[in-house]
């Protein structure tokens, strides 16, 4: 009887280490699957062989500790190309979840420039479908996207410059303003989306100090058209509604000073310039220099009102 026993529990051992070593082989035959699935590039079924063998050496414990190592290994480059095949067929949505995977097992795995790519590519993606919303007029949702893209990497200045130009259309200027001196100082040199950046605020202020001028707000249209030279100092008429603004607030230096950058920059119609130099110099009671300014408006539409005030207020020689 007891010899029986003894047969009985060889048995079972004997049972229990071939269970254990067909496991491990399996665990091994689907890590080499995986690998010819990867040189194949087939990475979706490279995945799932890599899990299955990750699986495997789980339940195994510390006996399948360094295989499962070595399949966990693959994850982020299997999980990157599988996600770049996507995006390359401009299936977004379904490249975003790999792409997540494998900027998260990279970090794992201490693959910081794995990591980067996978991100860089989630920002651009985030930043095409702000870009979408934008041209849709779905501005929420397109800074909601620009503002995601910015999670994923924080320096993708393409997403800061969506977002300005959103926020240009939302009359937000200030908000436009923070996100486009992002794009100035991430933007490597050279890049003409800085130059748009630049370009942009500096108009979109000139534009703002414009529109205060017509409704004699001096004070804000000082404010923005500074701003806009901040960003241009050679457009002319910035400093033209600048020598408005100032005249305005009866401010003759500045003025003067302002409208003189205006000519000095080649102002269209420079004649507009000379009359609101005549004007400051009225302010300051100087009639030799009005008049002299106002004789050199000699075009456009201040024409008659220099004449009138150089023949029956200033009497001019």
């Amino acid at each position: 009887m007891k010899n029986l026993r003894i047969l009985l529990l060889t048995a079972v051992f004997a049972i229990g280490t071939a269970s254990f070593a067909q496991t491990l082989t399996e665990a091994a035959d689907a890590f080499n699957q995986g690998l010819q699935f990867t040189k194949e590039s087939n990475y979706s079924e490279a995945l799932k062989s890599y899990q299955q063998t990750i699986d495997i050496c789980a339940k195994l414990g510390d006996e399948g500790v360094e295989l499962q190592l070595k399949a966990e290994q693959q994850l982020p480059s299997t999980y990157f190309n599988l996600a770049k095949g996507l995006y390359d067929a401009k299936s977004y949505t379904e490249a975003i979840p790999n792409f997540e995977s494998s900027a998260s097992w990279a970090d794992k795995n201490g693959e910081t420039k794995t990591a980067d790519a996978a991100r860089t590519y989630l920002a651009g993606i985030y930043t095409s479908l702000g870009n979408t919303d934008y041209k849709g007029d779905a501005y929420d949702k397109a800074i909601e996207n620009f503002n995601k893209a910015l999670t994923y990497k924080a320096d993708y200045y393409k997403a800061y410059y969506g977002l300005g130009l959103t926020y240009k259309k939302q009359s937000k200027l200030d908000d436009m303003k923070t996100a486009m001196d992002k794009v100035i100082e991430l933007a490597p040199a050279g890049d003409k989306t800085a130059e748009n950046a630049r370009s942009t605020t500096a108009t979109s202020f000139m534009n703002d100090g414009a529109v205060a001028l017509q409704k004699s707000g001096f004070d804000k249209a000082i404010a923005s058209l500074n701003t806009s030279i901040l960003y241009n100092a050679n457009e002319p008429k910035a400093y033209y509604y600048l020598a408005l603004a100032y005249n305005g607030k009866k401010q003759a230096d500045d003025a003067i000073a302002a409208a003189n950058k205006a000519i000095e920059l080649g102002l269209e119609n420079a004649g507009d310039a000379w009359f609101e130099i005549g004007k400051a110099n009225e302010t300051k009671g100087d009639a030799t220099a009005a008049c002299a300014a106002y004789k050199n408006v000699t075009s456009g539409p201040n024409v008659q009102a220099a004449k009138y005030q150089m023949e029956q207020v200033l009497k001019c020689n």
